[in-house]
């Protein structure tokens, strides 16, 4: 763990929530919300395409360059890095979530260079998620574990990334203090902890240069870092 000092997870803070309750039910939840239409299925995420559109996210090798997108749901992410040149290797755990993506890949016409598995991002199956990857995506996953767990998915994250490699996390960002106890719609302290400001350098700091984004329109209580791996 990087940043030193006293973590919020190593100095004991409770941080029971609901995602530990989530954590213990598995792939449960998410095939049901998946089933009925979670309520984050859209297209690709606005800062991921604004960040291609820039120019701010092309590795420095194009021809070849392997993605991966981290809890992948139903696969509209995955499909834009596809559809920008990546052989890309989309993950998830829901396997209701996994067989919208394969049918939305089929449904926007492709049928090479992308690739969906049902996994856990704590146990990937190394024949199928092999690595090492030039872009990586965090389109609200690690923010969706455990405050305990998300280091043990950082240290995923940081194996599964070549020297040089670029990576996307989006997430909930904002001091627990500041949120409402408990609610459906967005981050609370016993729903959904977020990451909290000092957590992304505990986690990859490191490992990797991060920069905090700017961005465009943001929502309450959101981020995006984009992370260089050392």
């Amino acid at each position: 763990m990087g940043g030193g000092g006293c973590g919020r997870v190593r100095c004991g803070m409770p941080r029971r929530s609901l995602l530990d309750l989530f954590w213990r039910l598995g792939a449960r939840p998410y095939d049901r919300m998946y089933r009925g239409g979670a309520p984050w299925e859209s297209g690709p995420r606005d800062v991921l395409v604004e960040l291609f559109e820039s120019g701010r996210v092309i590795p420095d090798r194009l021809d070849g360059a392997r993605a991966i997108d981290l809890g992948c749901g139903s696969g509209a992410d995955s499909i834009f890095l596809a559809q920008q040149g990546f052989i890309v290797t989309g993950v998830d755990f829901s396997q209701v979530a996994i067989g919208k993506a394969q049918t939305a890949a089929v449904d926007a016409g492709i049928d090479e260079g992308l690739e969906f598995v049902v996994a856990d991002l704590l146990a990937l199956p190394n024949n199928e998620v092999p690595g090492p990857f030039d872009v990586l995506l965090d389109g609200g996953t690690i923010d969706d574990f455990p405050p305990v767990v998300r280091p043990r998915v950082a240290e995923t994250i940081t194996r599964l990334a070549r020297p040089g490699a670029v990576f996307v996390m989006w997430c909930f960002y904002a001091d627990r203090r500041d949120l409402p106890l408990m609610s459906f719609g967005g981050p609370s302290r016993y729903g959904a902890p977020p990451i909290e400001p000092g957590e992304e350098t505990e986690l990859f700091g490191n490992d990797w240069d991060i920069e905090d984004l700017d961005l465009t329109e943001p929502a309450p209580h959101e981020a995006c870092f984009v992370l260089t791996r050392h």
